[in-house]
């Protein structure tokens, strides 16, 4: 190594110290309303309940899961930004491996572009709605396998066969993970699949039998990516949790994510546009869609399919999620592209010899980034979260910042933090409670357990399942009528697209409102809460 490539180095490493110690003051910012689900239910479990029996939520269990050992080392919401920042940093360090082994040389650009780009504060309110998601687990999974799955191929086979399966299996129980999180990451496995069969490819000289070899690699993942489903999903059917689970993860997802497109032709159209529509939004997205024109143009290099497999499984797993446009769908792609942008950066500095050539291509890019990624507002959130974490603004002024302003923001830390005091205050620790609406973040921070298994109104306001034993209404009044609550919370202007509120849904429920008027008393309101006091006996 030459003493100025060893200088690159040596910043290139000064780098990626600073773009994780800029993400340090995030660890102060409010759960976002998913994060919070995600907590009710692990707390829920910590308890020695069931999800989707005790605690009804869309999401697969492995979510669930992960924040119920979140909570259990650190039982405070800043375990997960805190979490978010750790997955952020093992990505990096797993594209770091990916790219040596794919292209060579120390392998920074791509983990560079990753920290750069893909931190959450370029988002809408500081990121708070994509920080420790199930994509971003998902995305730390899919980028363990493929180490796994390089260390499988080019592995001393002969010496440590056994060694051998066991990379191939760790990289599917990893895959399973990823699909316990979320079922439509399982598409990831095609992009693994491929990436084996590539690699096996370029081998075949030495390798003839690469073919039945790369099907060896398959079938040992597909072993190994049973291990976690068996355990989470077998496991909560035999524990009497399956038929909720099918309809929570299932036949909820299916509706929920149908109900984006109006036939196969939106769906199509969705999947051709949203790329190009993100690019102009997300400097990742620009960066790394430039990165796989790139390595369209070298096809004939393994590196270049492995990175492409892996962008085009990311981008069919956000199609099947929905076209709401979500944030948090984007950021299982956050890896994958920071890939492409850098093996495709590093091709054309390569070609691109004379010195002028390669300021105006860095000129070029800066110019782009600059028009897409808005850097004084990701400026502006860090500058607020180190303001904040140093003790120069109070806990209330700051929370302000991240919703609560606009009558259609369902989802007020402020307004959280304010019901959650409430809930202490005219509870006991072991009453249950009952918080009508997307306020779930209360309940995680009063530490109080929901009177009924619909913490969050969602379900019930759109009318799933309404008929049907223990959902509906008449689902909701029998959990209510087993475990009144000591107090209810009802959220007024939380569910606009869908045509009501919280609170408008139960007053107009005959059979709720009469409970709640038989045995409550109405209090003076903690906007936007409707709050009832249960009646002394």
């Amino acid at each position: 190594m030459s003493v100025t490539t060893d200088r690159r180095t040596r910043a290139a490493w000064i780098v990626l110290a600073l773009l994780v110690l800029v993400r340090v003051p995030s660890l102060v910012q409010p759960a976002g309303a998913d994060q919070d689900l995600y907590a009710y239910v692990g707390q829920e479990i910590l308890r020695g309940g069931l999800p989707y029996v005790d605690a009804w939520d869309q999401k697969p269990p492995g979510i669930h899961y992960v924040y119920a050992a979140l909570f259990a080392i650190w039982p405070h919401e800043s375990v997960i930004n805190a979490a978010d920042l750790a997955a952020a940093v093992a990505a990096a360090w797993l594209l770091l491996l990916i790219e040596r082994r794919l292209a060579g040389g120390p392998g920074l650009v791509a983990p560079i572009v990753f920290l750069l780009l893909g931190n959450p504060a370029f988002s809408r309110l500081g990121g708070i709605r994509i920080r420790a998601q199930c994509e971003t687990f998902i995305a730390v999974a899919v980028a363990g396998a493929i180490v796994l799955l390089w260390q499988r191929v080019h592995g001393s086979a002969p010496a440590a066969a056994w060694r051998s399966r066991g990379a191939a299996i760790g990289a599917g129980v990893l895959l399973g993970v990823a699909f316990t999180l979320k079922y439509n990451a399982g598409v990831f496995a095609v992009s693994l699949a491929a990436a084996a069969a590539v690699w096996r490819l370029q081998r075949r000289a030495t390798d003839p039998a690469w073919c039945r070899l790369a099907a060896a690699d398959t079938a040992w993942m597909a072993l190994g990516s049973w291990i976690p489903i068996a355990v989470l999903i077998g496991g909560l059917s035999l524990a009497g949790a399956g038929v909720d689970l099918w309809h929570a993860t299932l036949t909820y997802n299916l509706r929920y994510s149908g109900e984006t497109y109006g036939g196969a032709a939106d769906l199509v159209r969705y999947a051709l546009t949203f790329p190009i529509q993100q690019a102009r939004v997300d400097g990742l997205w620009l960066l790394g869609g430039a990165g796989c024109a790139v390595l369209l143009t070298r096809l004939r290099h393994g590196a270049a399919w492995v990175a492409l497999a892996w962008v085009a499984a990311a981008c069919f797993s956000i199609v099947i999620n929905g076209g709401r446009g979500l944030p948090q769908y984007f950021v299982q792609a956050n890896p994958a592209l920071a890939l492409a942008a850098g093996l495709g950066a590093r091709a054309v500095w390569a070609v691109a010899r004379p010195r002028w050539v390669r300021i105006a291509l860095v000129l070029v890019a800066g110019l782009a980034l600059s028009r897409v990624v808005q850097v004084t507002k990701a400026m502006d959130y860090t500058w607020s979260d180190a303001r904040h974490m140093a003790g120069l603004v109070p806990r209330e002024a700051y929370l302000v910042r991240f919703g609560g302003q606009r009558v259609t923001d369902k989802h007020a830390p402020a307004a959280l933090r304010r019901l959650a005091a409430y809930l202490r205050e005219h509870s006991a620790a072991d009453d249950p409670v009952l918080v009508f609406g997307f306020s779930q973040g209360a309940l995680v921070q009063a530490r109080r357990r929901s009177a009924t298994r619909f913490f969050w109104s969602r379900p019930l306001v759109v009318g799933f399942l309404d008929g049907q034993p223990g959902y509906g209404a008449a689902g909701l009044i029998g959990d209510l009528r087993r475990r009144p609550p000591a107090v209810v919370a009802l959220q007024r202007q939380d569910w606009q697209l869908e045509g009501t509120d919280s609170a408008g849904y139960f007053n107009t429920q005959p059979s709720l409102s009469a409970w709640l008027h038989a045995g409550y008393t109405r209090q003076p309101d903690l906007p936007p809460y409707e709050l009832w006091v249960r009646n002394a006996r």
